[in-house]
């Protein structure tokens, strides 16, 4: 009985720490208060190239099934904020339709006949690039002509390797969990830097990119980690926020167990670094690391022991409240309003990283490939 009663706080703080530990130390340890106000006021007013012109720029945007989306990225591109056509490349694969559509609206393509994935599109793309700096763009992110600048002159002045924030449009549980994210990322880079990059919007130098390995479904994560590893900068820029539709919910958890199946394997792959290399991977472990390992292990072994003695109050809740949130989860594209903000944060919170866990693990230990099936858009 002792035991139990030892055991079962220490898996619920195992389980639930990540969620409250670093944000609480991110707090406690915020740059002053000038600082801050001097981050603030540089993030102010219109942005302006600073260290970089046009001509020292590509822009790549992978692209497979896109057709119904890209062009709309291809405008915002041009149009909003301004990069001239001569520095677009899609890189289309395995998509004739899209290959068509984009060369009938003037864009440079580079097409190959089988889909390899992302990350061998990034490859391709960025072997055909000779600009010192390189963006890769989504082919259905919308972002503005600031946050483009932002991200370009935040790489030419402080990071080898730098991304946006991400925000989606739709799901309200989605839109909770990014705000969070973005929350920490944005105050990660007030202390100097992140590794937790989203791929929607990324620009690096030219010179500090290594082919990304085959099979690779994380190319963010892998190039963050592998940049770092090599003693490079990286981080976020704040003010380039780009926007995405959310992904029907099937999609969605899809998404997710793909890319924590991509994460385990490189934790495992760069373990090392969480213990002896750069600051920011020590970061990283104490958020993310722990969020997508300890976390949901915690849960897992929290529903066994529960499960075993199901007489006992104290599992009869565990065993609810897991069920519950599971449920809101999976529910949870449809919940909105204030009421239900207690069911959304609970599905993000609790049932989210068990369910994407459990399913991720074993596509992780057997090994996955880099091209998915894929919804045409």
């Amino acid at each position: 009985m002792s035991t139990t009663r030892t055991a079962l706080p220490a898996l619920v703080v195992a389980a639930f720490a990540g969620h409250v530990a670093y944000p609480a130390w991110l707090l406690a340890h915020r740059p002053p208060r000038a600082q801050r106000a001097a981050i603030a006021a540089t993030a102010e007013g219109p942005v302006a190239e600073h260290g970089w012109t046009w001509e020292d720029v590509d822009v790549l945007v992978p692209a497979h099934g896109e057709a119904g989306v890209i062009l709309e990225t291809l405008r915002t591109l041009v149009e909003t904020c301004r990069v001239p056509l001569s520095c677009v490349t899609v890189v289309v694969d395995e998509d004739e339709r899209t290959r068509d559509l984009c060369l009938a609206h003037g864009f440079r393509v580079d097409y190959a006949e089988r889909r390899a994935g992302k990350a061998a599109a990034v490859n391709r793309g960025v072997d055909g690039t000779k600009a010192p700096y390189v963006v890769v763009v989504d082919a259905n992110a919308t972002l503005d002509q600031d946050g483009l600048r932002a991200l370009l002159n935040t790489c030419a002045a402080r990071y080898d390797l730098v991304s946006g924030l991400r925000r989606e449009r739709g799901a309200a549980d989605e839109g909770l969990y990014w705000r969070y994210e973005n929350w920490i990322k944005t105050t990660e880079a007030a202390r100097g830097g992140s590794l937790a990059l989203v791929g929607e919007a990324v620009a690096f130098r030219r010179p500090v990119f290594r082919p990304i390995p085959a099979g690779t479904a994380n190319d963010d994560l892998w190039l963050a980690f592998d940049v770092a590893s090599r003693g490079y900068a990286v981080g976020v820029e704040p003010r380039c926020l780009v926007v995405e539709d959310s992904a029907p919910r099937g999609d969605q958890l899809e998404r997710r167990v793909r890319i924590m199946a991509g994460q385990l394997r490189l934790f495992w792959r760069y373990r090392a670094q969480f213990a002896s290399g750069p600051v920011e991977f020590r970061r990283f472990a104490a958020h993310k690391v722990w969020r997508s390992t300890v976390g949901p292990a915690a849960q897992v072994a929290l529903l066994a022991g529960a499960a075993a003695a199901p007489r006992r109050r104290t599992s009869q809740l565990v065993l609810a409240g897991h069920a519950l949130a599971v449920l809101a989860y999976a529910r949870g594209d449809r919940l909105h309003g204030r009421a239900s903000a207690p069911l959304r944060l609970a599905g993000q919170a609790v049932g989210m990283p068990l369910v994407v866990f459990c399913r991720a693990l074993p596509r992780a230990v057997r090994g996955q490939s880099g091209v998915w099936t894929k919804r045409m858009r």
